[in-house]
């Protein structure tokens, strides 16, 4: 608390828009009415339930944050399961979340909403594994003990594009497999290899998984731009890391949501959270990486200075994705929970390295702002600002006026109307949002 102590009274002034254009970005977005529904004819419609031998106990894999609809998408797969005479029960497929203990992840469940007394299944969580195999280059894979001890395993997980490295196959069922459900140990191995090593080694995992292990497949989600559930699809594990997978990623990355500026010279996130991303913010959405030895990526969008003002409570004090911004609050600094920011960090070796790092720390909000302002490379009457609630919330955005002409421009953008930037007492930011305490 010391560089807190020492900063709360520094501040470097720097004039700011009275007023944020207030605008809304209109995406394509199909989604589903009844994801229960969905669940239910993606699993009957599948060679899945054929595959399970009568009476068999199914551990299935659960573990992402922010997946919409989890608890109905997953206790209708338990529904499913039991139907056809199966033992269900769920274990948590989360790599190292959760601080990397048993009740940590057990907890992060909880807060999923995925509880025993709401599915009505046994939850068995473990940080123990046994090796199910390796890769033809001696990378060991492993599984969750719990998981491996039943009949059969079935995963869960959203498909999108990944925050750490972009290929044929990203975030989604050959990913958990490998990273999820080989715990912190599979995670670690899987890290240390770096990009090259996702890229390369995630589709030959899969197959090791298929053949050596209990795996018969998985349901893969998609998510539209609104973050609503738009799709669910059952694969087999030999579907797993093959081509229907591959042709999923595909899909999400033209379901998912973008900032609709070419250039921002100050971006202010109000929250970061694991829960909004694994990166506490989507780097696809900001267009930065900052992977020690990897090229930033093209085609974003040029943003200049990154601010972000909070951590959300869901992210239960992991910070992860703070050092992709380069101003925070003193407020965020003090939420963090560092053992479990730099758990999850280290695990992800080269990934997490620069992520975590503190940013330039501000006592309150306006000051954050003004520090980014005042050196966003622009003189402050011409800096374009563009302010949102987080990087999975695109569809509401304040903007300062000097983007007018662009927003009009936009055939996604319409003009709602004109807000004014306001603080309060203690300099925290009351619009265009107001802080409910989970800001």
């Amino acid at each position: 608390m010391e560089l807190l102590e020492q900063i709360r009274d520094l501040e470097f002034s720097a004039p700011l828009p009275a007023t944020l254009l207030e605008v809304e970005q209109r995406f394509d977005a199909p989604g589903l009415s009844d994801p229960a529904a969905a669940v239910r004819s993606a699993m009957v419609e599948s060679q899945l339930l054929s595959r399970l031998k009568a009476g068999a106990s199914v551990a299935v894999g659960v573990g992402s944050r922010g997946i919409a609809n989890l608890p109905i998408i997953v206790k209708t797969v338990m529904e499913v399961l039991q139907a056809v005479g199966a033992r269900p029960f769920v274990f948590p497929a989360m790599g190292s979340h959760g601080g990397a203990t048993a009740e940590g992840q057990k907890a992060l469940l909880s807060e999923l909403g995925i509880t025993e007394q709401n599915l009505g299944v046994e939850i068995r969580a473990t940080m123990e594994v046994v090796q199910v195999g390796e890769l033809r280059e001696g990378v060991p894979l492993f599984q969750d003990r719990n998981a491996a001890s039943a009949d059969h395993t079935l995963l869960i997980n959203r498909v999108k594009c990944h925050t750490d490295f972009h290929g044929t196959l990203e975030s989604g069922l050959a990913k958990m497999a490998v990273i999820g459900m080989g715990k912190q140990r599979g995670a670690t191995v899987m890290h240390a290899l770096g990009v090259a090593g996702f890229q390369k080694y995630l589709a030959p995992a899969a197959r090791v998984y298929e053949s050596n292990s209990n795996l018969i497949g998985g349901l893969a989600i998609l998510e539209n731009a609104r973050g609503e559930t738009a799709e669910v699809v059952a694969l087999t594990a030999a579907e797993i890391g093959g081509p229907k997978e591959m042709a999923l990623v595909q899909k999400a990355k033209a379901l998912m949501g973008t900032l609709p500026f070419e250039e921002i010279d100050v971006l202010v996130i109000q929250r970061i959270g694991k829960h909004i991303s694994g990166t506490g913010m989507d780097t696809n959405v900001i267009g930065r990486l900052m992977i020690p030895r990897q090229p930033e990526p093209t085609g974003g969008p040029d943003i200049a200075l990154i601010v972000v003002l909070d951590l959300a409570e869901q992210s239960c004090g992991n910070a992860a994705g703070i050092g992709l911004a380069n101003v925070t609050t003193a407020r965020l600094v003090r939420k963090a929970d560092w053992v479990a920011t730099y758990t999850n960090a280290i695990t992800s070796g080269i990934f997490g390295m620069q992520r975590t790092s503190i940013p330039i720390t501000m006592a309150d909000d306006r000051r954050a702002i003004q520090v980014a302002v005042r050196c966003c490379g622009q003189r402050a009457e011409h800096a374009r600002l563009v302010f949102i609630e987080d990087t999975l919330h695109l569809e509401r955005l304040w903007v300062s006026p000097n983007l007018r002409p662009v927003v009009e421009a936009h055939p996604r953008l319409s003009l709602m109307g004109e807000v004014a930037l306001e603080f309060r007492s203690d300099g925290a930011m009351e619009s265009p949002w107001c802080l409910d305490g989970n800001a």
